[in-house]
């Protein structure tokens, strides 16, 4: 009779118990996953967000500013102030000789000291003669530039128009020219001056029989002819442009006093967005810190204003913007602005 008996072994199948399972791995990929795609969905959310009902404008902290000069060809005997000096009303700002005064002086001198007159004349003629020289070789490598200027102009036109070429590589060609044609029309005035210079000294040098001397302040008696320029406005010495004994053509800054108590945001808004805005609306003013403050939009500027470079982005055509002026509200608000002078700042404003 067959044996029935089955295989009676133990089966080698085991089921472990549920507390003693492995505990699964956490899965950081999918973690960071969903961290930097909940990261993307905010900006994006809150960059349209913002798009869509605020109003958005970049500017920049200034001060109100007086640019000094004066009418007419000078030289300057001595500046009295220093960048960053405070200035009051009726302060002295600094000494100079008109040119005129200068020729007529020099004109009316004689030369009866023969020797040491001569030689005195014959050096400065022969010091502005060559200072002439120079110019008229600055004024024609400045020529050569501005024609090879024209050339690569004609030449980025058409690749503006074919899109090859980005519109502000034209622009800053047409810059370039626009400078060095002030720069000739600067020097060649100081050439003029310079040649009258001549004539005035070669006229004194066969005069009346006056005495010519020379002392610290130049031509005997030049002294006398010292005008004084007072400062019409209290603030501060910002910027000087020239420094003792220089020349100053009447098309050309001294200095720069900016009066920091009137502080502002020259603002610039996009066209499109001038319906939005008034005089007088209440905006918000963020600070590269991230610090905001609030103002008021005091005025705006008759005709639209190219964007300033810094603003202007670079592969994208000349933008002109609605400039506008905004003051603060609070006297704590003007004194916190200060401390970012000429930075630059985002201002808002709701649609809504």
């Amino acid at each position: 009779m067959k044996n029935l008996h089955f295989n009676r072994k133990e089966s080698v199948l085991r089921y472990k118990d549920e507390a003693k399972r492995k505990k699964r791995n956490t899965n950081w990929d999918k973690i960071i996953y969903f961290i930097v795609l909940l990261t993307i969905v905010y900006f994006a959310f809150n960059f349209f967000f913002v798009r869509i009902v605020y109003v958005e404008a970049p500017g920049h902290v200034l001060f109100k500013s007086l640019s000094i000069r004066v009418p007419e060809d000078i030289t300057l005997r001595e500046v009295y102030k220093e960048e960053g000096d405070q200035i009051c009303r009726g302060d002295t700002l600094f000494s100079y000789v008109s040119a005129k005064d200068e020729l007529l002086a020099i004109s009316n001198m004689s030369a009866n000291m023969v020797n040491k007159g001569n030689q005195w004349m014959e050096r400065e003629i022969y010091e502005l003669q060559k200072k002439i020289g120079l110019n008229e070789i600055d004024v024609f490598e400045k020529e050569q530039l501005i024609e090879w200027n024209k050339k690569r102009i004609a030449e980025i036109e058409d690749e503006v128009v074919l899109g090859i070429t980005p519109k502000y590589k034209l622009e800053n060609y047409q810059k370039d020219n626009e400078k060095l044609k002030l720069e000739i029309e600067n020097i060649k005035a100081a050439s003029s001056t310079y040649n009258n210079l001549i004539a005035s000294l070669r006229r004194a040098n066969t005069g009346n029989g006056q005495t010519l001397t020379i002392n610290g302040n130049g031509v005997g008696g030049m002294s006398n002819l010292n005008k004084y320029y007072i400062a019409p406005i209290e603030g501060t010495a910002t910027r000087i442009y020239k420094n003792n004994f220089e020349v100053a053509l009447k098309s050309e800054n001294i200095l720069n006093i900016h009066k920091r108590e009137d502080i502002y945001i020259k603002a610039f808004f996009d066209q499109e967005d001038f319906k939005y805005v008034n005089e007088g609306d209440k905006v918000t003013v963020i600070f590269p810190d991230g610090e905001k403050s609030v103002g008021h939009i005091k005025r705006f500027y008759f005709a639209s204003y190219k964007l300033p470079e810094e603003f202007q982005k670079k592969y994208e055509s000349t933008t002109r913007a609605i400039a506008a002026d905004i003051f603060p509200i609070e006297r704590e608000d003007q004194i916190k602005w200060k401390a970012f002078y000429k930075m630059k700042v985002n201002v808002r404003i709701s649609k809504f």
